[in-house]
C-alpha cells in the first residue's frame, strides 16, 4: 500500500478477536521494539509488550481506556519514558507510530488508550517495570473487522491553517509549498491523529528548514501530538529523499505557540 493511501486509512481498532497473538508474531514485533529503541536511545526511552491482556484489562477497566472506555485486546504495548525530559515523550509517540506501522504489515490492529489518571503503582504491577513512567498504551491484537476505513477531507483543516511561511501568523501559498516540492505531502499529513481532533500542529518554513510550534499548549498529550505528525512528515517526505533528523528540543513556556522541534528538508 502506498504511505499516502495507508496514512489515509489509518484508523483504531476498538474490537479485536478472542485469540493470543501468535509468538512469531510477539516475537517479530520485539525486534521491532528493539530498533526503535537503538534509534531513538535506551536512556530515554522503553516499549513493553503484556501478553497477558486479560490482566491488564481487569486492573485498567474503569480506569483507563479510549475515550474513556478500556478496550478489550489480547496484549498491551506500553510507552514508558525513563526520565522528565519533554524530548522523551516527543521521541517515544514518534517510536509508538513507526510501531504501529509493522503491525499494519503484520495484520495487527492497535488503538492508542490513555492511562495518566491511573495510578503508577497499578501501572507497575501490570507491566512489571521500576524505572521511569508508563505515558500510555497500545492495545493491540488481530481485528474482528478488517475492512479498511477512510478518513474523510472534511474533517480535517485546511493546509492554510496550520502551514506558515517565514514566521508564525504569515499563510504558505500553495506557490510556496510547490515550490519546496511539499504540498501533497502536508495535504496528506492533516489525516494524522492528534488528541480530540485538535491539530495543534504549526509549521514555519524558513528557506529550506520546517519549525514545529504547537499551539495552545495543554501538556503531555501535544507532546504526544507533535511526535506524531513529526512521523508523518518523515514518512511522506520519504517520497522527496526527506531527511528525518529532527532536532528535538520543546521549549515549554505560556507563549502561543510552544516551539517543539526543527530538520532540514
Amino acid at each position: 500500500m502506498l504511505t499516502t493511501q495507508f496514512l489515509k486509512s489509518r484508523t483504531s481498532t476498538r474490537d479485536f478477536k478472542d485469540m493470543a497473538i501468535k509468538q512469531a508474531d510477539l516475537e517479530k514485533i520485539q525486534k521491532v521494539i528493539d530498533g526503535e529503541i537503538i534509534k531513538l536511545g535506551k536512556d530515554d526511552l522503553a516499549f513493553i509488550v503484556q501478553s497477558d491482556g486479560e490482566k491488564v484489562y481487569k486492573a485498567l477497566d474503569g480506569k483507563a481506556g479510549y475515550g474513556g472506555i478500556m478496550i478489550d485486546a489480547p496484549a498491551y504495548l506500553a510507552l514508558n519514558t525513563l526520565n522528565d525530559n519533554p524530548a522523551s515523550l516527543v521521541k517515544g509517540a514518534y517510536g509508538v507510530e513507526e510501531i504501529i506501522t509493522e503491525l499494519d504489515k503484520m495484520g495487527i490492529g492497535n488503538c492508542w488508550i490513555t492511562v495518566g489518571e491511573v495510578d503508577e503503582s497499578i501501572k507497575k504491577e501490570i507491566f512489571a517495570y521500576d524505572k521511569g513512567e508508563v505515558r500510555l498504551l497500545l492495545a493491540i491484537g488481530y481485528p474482528v473487522d478488517e475492512t479498511v476505513r477512510e478518513h474523510k477531507f472534511d474533517d480535517r483543516k485546511g493546509i492554510g491553517e496550520f502551514v506558515f511561511i517565514d514566521e508564525l501568523g504569515k499563510k504558505a501559498t500553495n506557490e510556496d509549498l510547490e515550490q519546496r516540492g511539499l504540498d501533497e505531502i502536508f495535504s496528506y499529513a492533516r489525516f494524522a491523529p492528534s488528541a480530540y481532533n485538535a491539530q495543534p500542529w504549526r509549521f514555519v518554513l524558513v528557506d529550506d528548514l520546517i519549525k514545529l510550534y504547537i499551539e495552545d499548549y495543554k501538556g503531555n498529550v501535544n507532546l504526544l501530538d507533535a511526535g506524531i505528525i513529526m512521523y508523518y512528515l518523515d514518512k511522506l517526505g520519504e517520497s522527496i529523499s526527506m531527511g528525518s533528523n529532527w532536532e528535538i528540543q520543546p521549549e515549554i513556556n505560556d507563549d502561543k505557540y510552544v516551539y517543539i522541534a526543527s530538520k532540514q528538508l
